[in-house]
């Protein structure tokens, strides 16, 4: 590594530098490790699928899931997350996030249309599981607003990852 590059970790870029290669992963990765924080501030993480949109230049990440005890709690304490996603090649996103329960009927449907698309496409039938879709009551959804994504394309023919890290921060 060249210390040009090591004195620049990450480049500080609009969303919309980040928008082919943050759908491009996340779609093609599919599934996320996501981290919580528990009462005494240690993180507890697990796998979710993300339904990822893009819209007024930001992303929104849509998951349905369970309202375990306690994925509910560390939320009730503390509504950030943290998602990364990896490929072999390491490529990497990360997206921190505010999540909260998406209780409303209107958001509950929007969630149902993008995640059972998702299932139907890699071959899932999400009737299986939901079997009132958006109105089953084990249909539950979390809402995710980044405030913060980093992208690293990994140039393994340089043997470099940092020179391709670019993040972006939502407005304040």
């Amino acid at each position: 590594m060249t210390s040009a590059s090591a004195a620049t970790f990450s480049t500080e870029v609009p969303f919309a530098d980040l928008h082919d290669d943050f759908l491009r992963l996340t779609t093609e990765i599919g599934w996320c490790s996501v981290a919580t924080v528990d009462g005494k501030g240690r993180p507890r993480t697990r796998i979710l699928h993300v339904s990822w949109e893009t819209g007024d230049g930001a992303p929104v990440g849509w998951v349905s899931t369970s309202r375990s005890p306690v994925k509910t709690a560390h939320l009730a304490r503390n509504p950030y997350v943290s998602c990364g996603y990896w490929t072999p090649a390491h490529d990497a996103v990360f997206a921190d996030c505010r999540a909260r329960w998406a209780e409303d009927d209107a958001s509950r449907r929007h969630a149902w249309t993008l995640v059972a698309a998702e299932a139907r496409e890699r071959g899932f039938d999400p009737y299986a599981v939901w079997r009132d879709g958006a109105h089953d009551p084990d249909f539950n959804v979390l809402r995710l607003d980044p405030w913060r994504i980093q992208i690293t394309l990994a140039d393994l023919a340089r043997g470099e990852t940092v020179a391709s890290s670019r993040v972006w921060h939502a407005p304040a």
